[in-house]
């Protein structure tokens, strides 16, 4: 995929929590732009204007930290 391209990911609902998908979506924002969208039981997440010059896969990243922001914030819960 193309840096200028942007990437869309879908993260069930079920398993990714809102306020942990934007937290991760922070953390990033100095290497991309975040949408993030309700989209029946997902959420759609495009992810656009990926920093060329970043080594590794920003989307990939972001999806881990996503996951990781939510298993912390059910943690708590518990």
């Amino acid at each position: 995929m193309s840096q200028d391209q942007p990437a869309v990911v879908r993260l069930h609902r079920a398993m990714y929590m809102q306020q942990a998908i934007k937290e991760a979506a922070n953390t990033f924002a100095d290497f991309a732009s975040f949408k993030i969208v309700r989209d029946g039981e997902h959420y759609a997440v495009t992810v656009s204007d990926i920093d060329g010059e970043v080594e590794g896969d920003v989307v990939a990243e972001f999806c881990n930290f996503a996951l990781h922001n939510t298993m912390q914030r059910k943690k708590k819960r518990i």
